[in-house]
């Protein structure tokens, strides 16, 4: 947390009406900059302890993104197969694949420069290394001078989302 930012934790057991039971509640109060955000989180285990809640909750988020990513850009649900086996084998690769990008993505950043994941950037930065790497072969670019560098490298991120 950088030093602008602050946080609170706050936990108890409270009655939930729409649940009509009581519930282990979480509230984390964040102020960044000149703002209060508060998130909450529950657990229907009262006896579970509130930092446990609070990292299953940031690994149920991680897993759905892995997900979405899967379907989006890996073709999750692109499958036609009928085989149980074959259907393993589909889910298995879409799923290893966004993890393996993942890994190729950050074990190039230090951990101080990573930001938010994209598979969307991946892919976008996987198609222009593709695209200039044929113009560079087509043209007879010498990508190897300070100039070009500098500018290859500006658009190996081209199309990039701002995370």
């Amino acid at each position: 947390m950088s030093g602008e930012e602050k946080e609170e934790i706050f936990s108890g057991i409270v009655f939930s009406k729409s649940l009509k039971m009581n519930v282990n509640l979480v509230i984390v109060k964040t102020k960044n900059k000149e703002k209060w955000t508060r998130k909450l989180y529950f657990s229907t285990d009262i006896i579970q302890n509130w930092r446990l809640i609070l990292d299953l909750y940031k690994s149920r988020f991680q897993i759905e993104f892995l997900y979405r990513d899967a379907k989006q850009f890996t073709g999750l649900n692109d499958c036609e197969a009928r085989s149980e086996n074959k259907l393993k084998f589909h889910f298995n690769a879409s799923l290893t694949t966004i993890n393996l990008a993942k890994i190729a993505h950050w074990l190039k950043v230090s951990k101080e420069e990573r930001g938010a994941f994209s598979m969307a950037d991946v892919k976008t930065m996987y198609h222009n290394d593709l695209l200039i790497d044929r113009f560079i072969r087509k043209f007879g670019i010498n990508p190897n001078t300070t100039k070009n560098k500098l500018k290859l490298k500006e658009l190996y991120c081209f199309g990039r989302i701002a995370a």
